[in-house]
């Protein structure tokens, strides 16, 4: 039986979407709403650099784009997606962009070489506590906001903040898709979308056609099952982090022990964590206001643990 949904941020999926024969297209008008929505001039063409091969083995992340390609003027654009993630990711965001970077000086070619590359990164986790679902940055001088350079552009797109309407009208049409969930109406969403933006139409159909060809469900299967297990253990490892916080923080018996089990613990940010953290100090014997004031529980949630 053929399925009808599948989880569209699948980097399977994304390379099959952009990477494909005859894709250019797509990715253009892909990377063309990410420059209108920055007020950057937008391309005419792109080459794509890592074609699409359904055999390929994609679990090497540290070492390969999602996709890669390069416009008329010699623009690099490296497009990644990424589901998990925490607060030191622009760390990674800038190594691979340098990593890029430094790949198109040849050995005894001059500086005038290189050209800029642009990183572009889709991202299913929020990197923090603002409304932006689309930010640009670039290097400016702090005091002037003059551009030391146009070479470095990198884009972050934090699709959990995402909401309608909210961006220009092409790349919220873009979004709208990457958003969509297995139980959403897929084909009442696309309808709409390609009322909205003609493209959208070769989208859905490359969409359909992926859903039909059992080899590829297969690949996509495995890739699935990767990135869950993946997920485990970086939940898992989170876990052992945080209560390893805690005990360091229970054993020390000092301020400073304390905080660096809470601060392990409420990074994740989750009300579970903030709970079990909760338990573990009032098990502790450690005052309720102090679980209180490093948990952000009220004193009426930290009596009935």
């Amino acid at each position: 039986m053929k399925r009808k949904c599948i989880n569209v941020l699948n980097d399977y999926f994304m390379r099959y979407l952009f990477s494909s024969k005859d894709s250019n297209f797509i990715l253009l008008d892909f990377i063309n709403s990410i420059m209108l929505d920055s007020n950057m001039k937008t391309f005419r063409s792109v080459e794509i650099l890592t074609p699409f091969n359904y055999k390929e083995n994609y679990e090497d992340k540290e070492t390969i784009a999602d996709v890669k390609c390069i416009t008329q003027n010699g623009t690099v654009v490296i497009i990644e997606i990424q589901l998990q993630g925490n607060s030191r990711f622009p760390e990674r965001i800038l190594y691979y962009w340098a990593s890029n970077y430094s790949k198109l000086l040849k050995h005894g070619e001059k500086y005038d070489a290189l050209t800029p590359v642009i990183s572009i990164n889709l991202l299913n986790f929020n990197l923090d506590d603002n409304d932006n679902v689309h930010s640009c940055y670039m290097i400016y001088d702090t005091n002037n906001k003059r551009l030391l350079t146009d070479h470095l552009q990198i884009h972050i797109i934090e699709l959990r903040k995402f909401k309608y309407n909210l961006l220009e009208p092409d790349l919220n049409c873009w979004i709208k898709f990457f958003t969509m969930k297995e139980k959403d109406n897929k084909e009442l969403i696309m309808s709409e979308l390609v009322k909205e933006k003609p493209i959208m139409e070769e989208v859905q159909k490359r969409y359909n056609n992926f859903i039909k060809d059992r080899l590829m469900m297969n690949e996509y299967d495995k890739r699935q099952a990767y990135l869950y297990g993946n997920q485990i253990m970086l939940e898992e490892e989170r876990r052992l982090g945080i209560e390893e916080g805690i005990r360091q923080g229970i054993e020390k018996g000092i301020e400073q022990g304390i905080e660096q089990g809470i601060e392990q613990g409420i990074e994740q940010g989750k009300k579970e964590q903030q709970i079990s953290i909760a338990k573990s100090f009032k098990n502790a014997g450690i005052d309720m206001k102090i679980i209180s004031e490093n948990t952000g529980l009220s004193i009426e949630e930290i009596k009935k643990l």
